[in-house]
Formats: C-alpha cells, sequence, structure tokens
C-alpha cells in the first residue's frame, strides 16, 4: 500500500506532502475524497475527487491533463490549449489565462478550474466565490514542471502516470545538467531571450532566465531590476549578447515560412547589425509550446545544443519530440516548433 495512504478503523484518510514554493514540506490530511493543493501562488486549495469535469485556461496544464490520460475530462479551455487536437473540441472559454470569461466558465459547472499566473485576483475570487476551486501554477520550465505533474497527478487519480511522465523530463534535464556542470562563465553565450514585442525580455527567476541557465547560457537581462524589462536597439547593442532567442505564440499552427519571417526580422533591424549574435547568424526562433509545461524539456535541449554543439552532438531534440508526442500522447509529431 502506498505510504501516503492511511486506513484507521473505518475512516480513510490521504496523507500528502508537498514543497512550498519556500522549499518546505507541507503535510494536509483530509478526507479520502478531498486533497489539497498548495498551488504556485502558495494558496492551499482544497480539491474534492473525483475531478471530472475541468476547465483548464493555460495551454500547459491543458496539455499536461491530457498526457495524464485524462482529456475527456475538459470540458472548457483557453484559445491557446489547441494540442492535442482533440481539445479543438472543446469550447473556448478564455482568450488566456489574463481574459477568462466567467460566465462561461461558471455555465459549464467544473470541478475545478486551472489557470496560470495571468490569471487576477478579482477573477479567481470570482470563480472560487460560485464554490468551485481555482488552481494557480506558476513554473514551468523542466525543473520546476514535475511539482505541476505531481500536482495533477493526485487530483485526477492519476498518479502513476504522473511518475512516467516525470521521469521522461528528468532522464533529459538531468543529461544537460550534468554536461553542463563544470562549463567555465567564459565557455557560456550571452543570450537575449525575446518575447512579446521586440526588446522585450525576462530577468531573474522568470521562464525565459532559467531555461537559459539550465541549458548552460548567460541571460544577459539576468541581473535587470525589472523582472521584464523592455529594452532599445541601442540598449541591446550594448549588451552585445552571442545569440538572439525569440519565442512565438499563437492560436494556430505555426508555419516556417511565419518562423522565417520572424528571424528575419530579427536579423535586419536598425542598429543591430554589428551585434555578435546578427553578425554571426545565430538567432533562433521556439514555438511557445516546446519552451513551458511538458515539453520545455524539448526547449531546453534545443538550447543546450545551440549553446554548446560539441557537448550535444548525440543528441537531435527533434527525435526526442517524436519520442515524447508518441508516449505522452499517442501521436505522431506534426508541424514547425524551431527555426532554424
Amino acid at each position: 500500500m502506498d505510504k501516503n495512504v492511511r486506513i484507521t478503523g473505518a475512516i480513510v484518510s490521504l496523507c500528502f506532502i508537498f514543497l512550498s514554493p519556500t522549499g518546505y514540506a507541507e503535510e494536509t490530511t483530509l478526507p479520502s475524497d478531498t486533497v489539497t493543493i498548495v498551488d504556485g501562488t502558495g494558496e492551499s486549495v482544497d480539491v474534492s475527487r473525483p475531478v471530472m469535469r475541468i476547465v483548464s485556461i493555460t495551454s500547459r496544464t491543458s496539455e499536461i491533463i491530457c498526457a495524464l490520460d485524462a482529456g475527456e475530462r475538459i470540458v472548457g479551455r483557453d484559445s491557446y490549449s489547441i494540442f492535442p487536437k482533440s481539445l479543438e473540441d472543446v469550447p473556448v472559454v478564455a482568450g488566456s489565462s489574463y481574459t477568462p470569461n466567467v460566465e462561461l466558465i461558471l455555465g459549464l459547472e467544473p470541478d475545478l478550474v486551472i489557470a496560470d499566473s495571468m490569471l487576477s485576483d478579482d477573477y479567481r475570487q470570482r470563480i472560487e466565490d460560485a464554490g468551485i476551486p481555482v488552481i494557480v501554477e506558476t513554473s514551468w520550465d523542466p525543473a520546476a514542471v514535475a511539482t505541476v505533474v505531481s500536482h495533477l497527478g493526485i487530483v485526477l487519480d492519476e498518479e502513476d502516470r504522473a511518475g512516467e511522465i516525470i521521469g521522461f523530463i528528468e532522464q533529459y534535464h538531468d543529461i544537460v545538467e550534468e554536461r553542463c556542470a563544470d562549463l567555465e562563465e567564459e565557455d557560456k553565450p550571452v543570450v537575449f531571450f525575446e518575447w512579446s514585442q521586440p526588446y522585450h525580455s525576462g530577468a531573474s527567476g522568470t521562464l525565459f532566465h532559467n531555461l537559459t541557465v539550465a541549458s548552460g547560457g548567460i541571460n544577459v537581462v539576468g541581473d535587470e531590476p525589472a523582472k521584464y524589462p523592455t529594452g532599445s536597439p541601442e540598449w541591446l547593442a550594448k549588451r552585445d549578447p552571442d545569440i538572439i532567442l525569440r519565442l512565438v505564440s499563437s492560436t494556430e499552427d505555426l508555419t516556417v515560412e511565419m518562423m522565417e519571417e520572424a528571424r528575419d526580422e530579427i536579423l535586419s533591424r536598425p542598429g543591430l547589425s554589428s551585434v555578435k549574435a546578427v553578425e554571426d547568424d545565430r538567432a533562433h526562433i521556439l514555438s511557445s509550446p516546446v519552451t513551458t509545461g511538458v515539453r520545455s524539456i524539448i526547449g531546453e535541449l534545443y538550447l543546450a545544443k545551440w549553446f554548446h554543439p560539441d557537448f550535444f552532438e548525440d543528441i537531435d531534440p527533434e527525435e526526442v519530440h517524436e519520442e515524447l508526442i508518441q508516449e505522452l500522447f499517442g501521436q505522431k509529431l506534426e508541424g514547425v516548433y524551431v527555426y532554424p
């Protein structure tokens, strides 16, 4: 019997231990039909099981739920939850966690709503006031997503499957970590990771910083006081990064032409012609799905190979991506996710 299941007479209770955002273990004992999750915001959320109706308004979580073989429980989604394809038949009730339609969400009578950190406190309160628990997760890079997978595995009673997913992610994350562990600072490329709009990036503590550092790079804006700084051509030229990365998101499948256009726009920007990354033609485009959630390990592998090709000659990120899609979703990999 699982050591986290306690039986006393006719009373059954579950005891779960989670790591809080501060890193300390928190123990919660509740009746067997209820579990408590300490989410990414530090809130303790009581969830009654079984959870059969879920509104997921973040694509990262939608993918995890489907990988946990529980995709049929999603009854509402955000506009970015387009993988796997079966989600296209699910009603859209939010543009993203930032713009939920609370009335539509409540009308679906979900057992649980899952969002990311873009969900405002006001929207969260309105949903919770209707008696619906809300879990907000905030960490999506490979080192942290295991916690999210574990949480959802418990909530959905799919803990064994969650363990398989975590094992897949950690297998490759450990390879990157081991091979980058002894790098000297001078051997790490200086990287500018752009997203949302030109010259907009993420400082220490953000997904962009964590992915860059985990892959053996130096985030050129890592020490900026603003969490998400926005600069200018002169600002970036002064920092002179070795590599420029650009994250692109879309509510439809991306094409090679779309990614090529995004890369050409970067390389042709006024004021950047003397930047090392532009001179050396080291600009890469990534789509959002391979930088967050269960597929963030794919982004980490691509970054590691771009940063240190000699260390990762034996790793083909596309092959690993194909393996992941087959193992977690039972499908073949389709679409374009990086360029070039």
